[in-house]
């Protein structure tokens, strides 16, 4: 067998199964993995003499089968570090592991996946920074891989997806920042729409480490595309302080790329995965009774400690919008909750963020629902009451709901200012004379009552009447302050009233005629206004 010349620096094979996140495996566990180095990773090449593929692992990517046996002996007296042959989907494996137990060479197989990925992924393992520092970051931990990437390229690092989502950042608190990196972790997004960010479009229309100096009192940045068999799965940015390192930087992320894509592509796996079944537990706990102490259980929850929910919606009647914002709102609840509120969960459920955040007091879920706010001003948040028990769960979720639908649909305002939140506590009575409204609607005394002869007189005359008496109504029959509060003066309204009076035929000295139109007016101007 030819010498090595392995560097001692090297990577060996064990940081290369580690780096392929369970694409690459063996049949054959050895600790020779832990010491065997590789210099150099190559397709496999007919043509190329045993000897070039010294200290090589090598890809054989389309070989056939027949040709492995003399192969491996032709590659192991040449000092080849290992070969990768393709997994046999209906071969029984035992037909194929006494082929990998070679004592001279490691065999290693290839599950589904791209090849080209696979070999960018182990060269990258041959650039002088990545060693030790990054292949030892969990697959998937996208916080824990920009420390890493930080602490390599000397500046804060970025990590955002195709959809222009903050998924990582570093946290290395001697490396500065400016205020556009202050907000993007903030808000967990970036600034500018990547759609219109022409930083980010120049960055598309190449495969190398771009960068962009600053011409205000921001930091330059150095950012790459990061893609997977030609799938975009986002970019990775540094902020570069000294411009004369740049060059440095743009070959550390180059080096970097492939290893990102295989974190991103791990991370929107488990990303998926946990929300789907969070989502689908959290429709069981809130939806279905008969086996919502189960899906407590399976969410670790302790209802008798306390739990309060929280619906949070964007308010836009955009249905494209609304979709996109509610994944933003879900990563954004996911992120601000696990850090703040340990053992809270959160899932889209229908048209909503629900989010429980468990603890014996409400303002828990309130100081959680406000910071939310803070955040993005587009959101609006119910907050249901504490609940001590399984069935007080459920119940929580139908009044933060209910409080969240009725400020999308009738805005609550304090003077000036539009209110985002609110408890169900303090949407109660509006609540329920929404609900009076819903039961008004279907009986047969609203058609051609009062309110009905009001609303037909305003339509035929272009008058006020219907308002008026509302006002009227709410201000317990005061001339003066409906007249403040219409501001208009009080002989218009006793002219108003006069008309409903006599030409309308609307007895309001009947107490029960008072009644019913204030409840139908009230119900209507709480769901339009």
């Amino acid at each position: 067998m030819a010498a090595s010349e392995v560097h001692p620096a090297d990577p060996t094979l064990r940081d290369a199964l580690r780096v392929s996140g369970g694409r690459l495996f063996t049949a054959a566990r050895s600790a020779r993995f832990d010491s065997r180095t590789f210099a150099g990773v190559e397709f496999y090449d007919p043509s190329t003499p045993a000897p070039g593929y010294i200290d090589r692992i090598v890809l054989g990517a389309g070989l056939a089968s027949s040709h492995v046996t003399a192969l491996i002996a032709e590659l192991a007296d040449a000092g080849a570090a290992a070969l990768v042959l393709r997994a046999p989907m209906d071969d029984d494996p035992r037909d194929w592991t006494s082929t990998d137990q070679h004592p001279a060479l490691a065999v290693l197989r290839h599950g589904e996946g791209d090849w080209a990925q696979l070999a960018n992924v182990l060269r990258s393992l041959l650039g002088a920074h990545s060693i030790g520092q990054v292949t030892g970051v969990r697959l998937g931990d996208l916080f824990g891989l920009a420390d890493a990437v930080a602490t390599l390229a000397g500046g804060a690092v970025s990590i955002v997806d195709s959809a222009g989502q903050v998924v990582g950042y570093s946290t290395h608190s001697e490396q500065p920042i400016d205020d556009a990196r202050r907000r993007t972790t903030l808000l967990l997004q970036e600034d500018i729409s990547i759609t219109s960010d022409s930083r980010y479009r120049s960055l598309l229309r190449v495969t190398e480490a771009q960068h962009f100096p600053s011409s205000t009192d921001l930091f330059g940045r150095v950012g790459i595309a990061v893609r997977a068999s030609g799938e975009l799965l986002g970019s990775l940015w540094v902020i570069q302080v000294d411009p004369s390192h740049a060059a440095h930087t743009r070959d550390l992320l180059q080096e970097m790329e492939p290893i990102v894509a295989q974190h991103l592509l791990r991370a929107r796996e488990d990303a998926g995965d946990r929300d789907q079944r969070t989502s689908g537990l959290l429709r069981t706990l809130l939806e279905d009774r008969r086996h919502a102490r189960g899906a407590a259980s399976q969410l670790l929850l302790r209802p008798k400690a306390g739990c309060t929910v929280v619906c949070l919606r964007v308010n836009t009647f955009d249905e494209v919008e609304a979709v996109r914002g509610l994944h933003r709102v879900l990563h954004l609840a996911i992120s601000v909750s696990s850090a703040a509120f340990p053992g809270s969960h959160s899932a889209i459920v229908g048209s909503q963020v629900v989010t429980l955040i468990p603890g014996p007091h409400q303002a828990a879920a309130e100081t959680f629902t406000q910071a939310m706010v803070r955040v993005d001003n587009a959101l609006i948040a119910g907050i249901g009451r504490r609940a001590n028990d399984v069935n007080g769960i459920a119940r929580s979720y139908r009044e933060a709901g209910a409080v969240a639908g009725a400020l999308m649909n009738s805005p609550r305002h304090d003077g000036d200012r539009h209110v985002h939140v609110a408890t169900f506590d303090e949407m109660r009575d509006r609540l329920a004379i929404l609900q009076v409204g819903d039961l008004i609607e279907g009986l047969d005394a609203a058609v051609g009552d009062a309110a009905s002869i009001l609303a037909a007189h305003d339509a035929a005359q272009g008058t006020d009447l219907t308002r008026t008496m509302r006002v009227y109504l709410d201000q317990l029959g005061s001339v003066r302050e409906t007249a403040n509060a219409l501001h208009v003066h009080q002989n218009t309204v006793r002219y108003r009233l006069d008309v409903v009076r006599t030409e309308l035929g609307i007895d309001l000295d009947s107490p029960d005629t008072r009644l019913w139109l204030w409840l139908r007016l009230s119900a209507d101007s709480r769901t339009t206004d």
